[in-house]
C-alpha cells in the first residue's frame, strides 16, 4: 500500500515537473528566437543605413561633393547611422517589450 501511495506521488510529481518543463523551454526557445530575430534585424539596419548614406555622397555632382566634404565630418555616415538605428532599435525593444507581456498574460496549462 506504501508502495503504490509512493509511486502514485513519483508519477505525480513527474508529471508536474513535465508540465512546468515543457512550458519553460517553450517559452524560453520563443524568447531566444525573438531575441537573436531582432538582432540580426538590427544588424542588417545598420549595414543599410550606412550603405545608403554612402550612396547617397557617391551620387552628388562633383561641385557640391567637393563643397561638403569640406565642412562634412569623416566619420558623418556612421554617426547618422548610429543615431537612426538606435531610434530603430528603441522601437523594437517597446514592441518587444509589449509582446513579452502579452505573451505573459495568455493562459498555460
Amino acid at each position: 500500500m506504501i508502495r503504490w501511495i509512493g509511486a502514485l506521488l513519483i508519477k505525480i510529481l513527474d508529471w508536474i515537473l513535465s508540465k512546468f518543463a515543457v512550458r519553460f523551454a517553450g517559452r524560453m526557445a520563443t524568447t531566444l528566437g525573438w531575441m537573436t530575430f531582432y538582432v540580426a534585424m538590427l544588424t542588417a539596419l545598420a549595414v543599410l543605413v550606412g550603405t545608403i548614406i554612402t550612396g547617397l555622397s557617391a551620387t552628388l555632382p562633383s561641385d557640391l561633393a567637393k563643397g561638403i566634404a569640406l565642412v562634412k565630418p569623416g566619420n558623418l555616415e556612421v554617426c547618422i547611422s548610429a543615431i537612426y538605428s538606435t531610434k530603430v532599435a528603441l522601437w523594437v525593444f517597446r514592441q518587444k517589450k509589449q509582446f513579452l507581456e502579452w505573451e505573459q498574460m495568455r493562459k498555460y496549462i
